[in-house]
């Protein structure tokens, strides 16, 4: 059994379920998530490892997301700026900011805790999206980033519902103003 360990020290048992899981909320299809997770699997019994840290598994993830489906690499980065507090460089290499001044956007801001907590912060990624739209970031990557924003949204634990609710609302127009379709709930906030 391999053991995952965490930034915080902890250890856990690795599940590529959690891995395959956070690759579809990254907007990867099925057929990829797949093919990463089974070569994941081969790599960490081919090298014998008791443990792997989750660094470790994400530069893996990302290295081969990149090869395969670049978009979505692109939105599992996104993600990690926006909602995690961290900036990836080379290599899926992370640089973690945990109290101090992150850019989370057109913005650089004070961050205690991590990521986005207000609709306000979400607004303010938008733009920064119809930004780069401007400048010519492709409909894809947008599509891509726009998915993880969600999901990120549904996902945060320390936003207030009334907060989710008005930030899926401005994805949702966001989205409308491209000609796609709003994002459905399945289940209410």
């Amino acid at each position: 059994m391999v053991k995952v360990v965490k930034r915080s020290g902890k250890e856990e048992e690795y599940l590529d379920e959690k891995v395959y899981k956070a690759l579809l909320d990254a907007g990867a299809s099925d057929e990829v998530a797949r093919e990463i997770v089974k070569e994941l699997d081969e790599w960490l019994k081919s090298g014998g490892r008791g443990k792997i840290s989750t660094d470790e598994i994400r530069r893996f993830v990302l290295t081969r997301l990149r090869r395969l489906e670049p978009e979505v690499a692109d939105a599992w980065q996104f993600y990690d700026r926006v909602f995690k507090g961290r900036i990836t460089f080379e290599d899926g290499k992370a640089v973690v900011v945990e109290k101090g001044r992150l850019y989370l956007g057109r913005k650089v801001k004070d961050v205690g805790s991590k990521g986005l907590s207000t609709a306000e912060e979400v607004k303010e990624i938008l733009d920064e999206l119809r930004e780069d739209m401007e400048y010519g970031l492709s409909p894809k990557v947008v599509n891509a980033r726009l998915y993880a924003l969600f999901m990120g949204v549904l996902k945060k634990k320390d936003m207030p519902p009334e907060e989710k609710r008005k930030a899926v609302e401005l994805i949702n127009k966001f989205r409308e103003e491209l000609g796609w379709k709003p994002y459905e709930l399945k289940r209410p906030i």
